[in-house]
């Protein structure tokens, strides 16, 4: 999907105004592995994933790693407290797989904002997304089961069984690699 199609099934905007903010952003790859973001660094990357899956990760108190979240194909990638506190971040942004999207940089998408009062609406709507999407997250991982997780992860982002490493999923659900096998079996 191109980013204007996705600006436009997000927030009602004129066809021009997308198809602008759509040649503000540019380019970029990323191979499986690579990272956008890492602890420390300060995020300069608002991403619009087109293809790929990516994940946000950070290590425990005793060094695992948990997968906090993941992205999927036509979602917005970004560290929103390093983003926009322009704080180091704390956590790291990886490419599961091979992804390709479109970035633009703090500072060009200041401009935008400031320029273009529409595409402030855009990035408002992506905000309430995010945030409800993370309040969602939080509550499941209070009041349901195991099971209701991956069976809703299942249902939601299926590309995220299909290609990302079973540990990875593991702790994104909030259980061990044993209960996810098992729960996997039941299928």
């Amino acid at each position: 999907m191109e980013l204007s199609e996705f600006i436009l099934n997000n927030v009602p905007l004129e066809k021009q105004d997308a198809i602008a903010i759509n040649n503000a952003f540019h380019p970029v790859t990323l191979k499986k592995g690579e990272f956008l973001l890492q602890p420390k660094e300060i995020s300069d990357d608002y991403l619009y994933l087109q293809k790929g899956l990516m994940r946000t990760f950070l290590y425990d108190l005793n060094g695992d790693e948990v997968t906090i979240d993941f992205f999927v194909e036509n979602t917005i990638v970004f560290e929103v407290t390093s983003f926009f506190n322009r704080v180091p971040a704390e956590a790291y942004i990886q490419a599961v797989t091979d992804c390709e999207g479109l970035r633009i940089s703090y500072q060009e998408l200041n401009r935008l904002f400031h320029g273009k009062p529409a595409f402030r609406d855009f990035g408002r709507a992506m905000l309430v997304k995010k945030f409800i999407a993370s309040q969602k997250r939080n509550y499941a991982m209070i009041n349901q089961t195991a099971e209701k997780r991956y069976q809703n992860l299942i249902q939601t982002k299926p590309q995220i069984i299909q290609y990302a490493p079973l540990k990875n999923i593991a702790s994104y659900l909030g259980i061990t690699d044993s209960t996810l096998s098992r729960l996997r079996r039941k299928r």
